[in-house]
C-alpha cells in the first residue's frame, strides 16, 4: 500500500462590514471589496426598501433572494452589473446608489396607462424631491420602448400623473 498526503490551501475572502459574507470565489471578491467601500450597497441588496434592488426583488432570480449572506452577495454582484450598463437599467441602478440615504426613499411598482391597457412598467426608487426626475425617466424609456401614447402614469396601481391632452390608443 502507498499512502499518500496532500495539504490543501484554501483562501477565504470574507466581507470586513458583514463578516458572514464569505467566499473563495476571486470574481465574488472584488464584490466584496466594493460593497466594502460603498456600505450602502449591503443596506441596499440586505434591506426590502429598495424595489428594484432589495432582498426580495424581481431584479433577482429566484436562488439570490432571501435572507442568507450568500444569496446577499450574489445580489450585490448582480447590483454592480447594472451600475455598469447603459440605458434605462443603468440609471435606475445608479439612482438607487445615489439617493438610498436620501429622505424618505422608497420603492413602487410604475406603470404606464395609455387610457386602455398598461404598457411599460418597471419598479423603481424615489423620494418625494425626486419623484418628477423618476417619472421623467420613466417616460422616456416607455417612449423608446413602447411608442404608446401616455394617459397617465401609474404608481402601485393608481395614477399619479395625467395627461389630458393625450389621445387614447384605441385597439
Amino acid at each position: 500500500m502507498i499512502r499518500q498526503e496532500e495539504t490543501t490551501t484554501t483562501v477565504r475572502f470574507a466581507s470586513s462590514v458583514h463578516p458572514k459574507i464569505v467566499t473563495t470565489h476571486k470574481g465574488l471578491a472584488e464584490v466584496i471589496a466594493w460593497a466594502d467601500a460603498n456600505p450602502v450597497v449591503w443596506k441596499i441588496v440586505m434591506g426590502s426598501r429598495s424595489a428594484p434592488f432589495g432582498k426580495n426583488a424581481s431584479t433577482y432570480m429566484g436562488y439570490q433572494r432571501g435572507d442568507s449572506p450568500t444569496m446577499a452577495l450574489q445580489r450585490a454582484a448582480t447590483f454592480k452589473d447594472e451600475l455598469r450598463g447603459s440605458g434605462f437599467f443603468g440609471w435606475r441602478a445608479r439612482f438607487t446608489l445615489a439617493h438610498y440615504s436620501d429622505k424618505g426613499i422608497k420603492g413602487g411598482f410604475f406603470q404606464q396607462f395609455d387610457g386602455t391597457y398598461t404598457r411599460g412598467s418597471s419598479y423603481l426608487d424615489y423620494t418625494p424631491a425626486t419623484l418628477d426626475e423618476v417619472i421623467g425617466e420613466f417616460l422616456k424609456w416607455c417612449d423608446v420602448g413602447y411608442r404608446f401614447p401616455t394617459c397617465e402614469v401609474w404608481l402601485d396601481k393608481k395614477p399619479i400623473r395625467k395627461f389630458p391632452d393625450v389621445a387614447k390608443w384605441v385597439p
